[in-house]
């Protein structure tokens, strides 16, 4: 998985292996590691519906200055310069709930720079 969080001088870097599957008439955008999703008509929108929340998700808690606490309480854990994603949340056993519900997930990866 590439679930990763560096701590930098700039703020944080942020990489999320993000899953695409289809929903009915709908393409939901889920990053389990955050808890964050998107949704839309087509995966190009999915994928942009959830650019917004996770710019929504960093911002809101990065200006709250809640970040580190609320990642602590979904499992990461914290090292000198980083974040380690929990380690509950592995791709196998998403892709194997999304299969069982809707077919096979489509990845990509998300980079998202959290201002210090």
């Amino acid at each position: 998985m590439v679930n990763r969080i560096n701590k930098g001088k700039r703020g944080f870097e942020v990489e999320l292996d993000v899953m695409l599957v289809k929903e009915g008439d709908y393409w939901v955008a889920l990053a389990p590691a955050l808890r964050v999703t998107g949704y839309g008509k087509t995966q190009a929108e999915a994928k942009k519906s959830f650019a917004t929340e996770a710019d929504i998700f960093f911002e809101e808690t990065a200006k709250r200055g809640t970040l580190e606490k609320l990642l602590i309480e979904y499992g990461w854990i914290l090292s000198k310069d980083n974040f380690q994603p929990p380690t509950g949340v592995d791709r196998s056993s998403v892709v194997n709930l999304l299969q069982a519900q809707a077919g096979s997930p489509v990845f990509f990866t998300r980079k998202v720079a959290i201002p210090a």
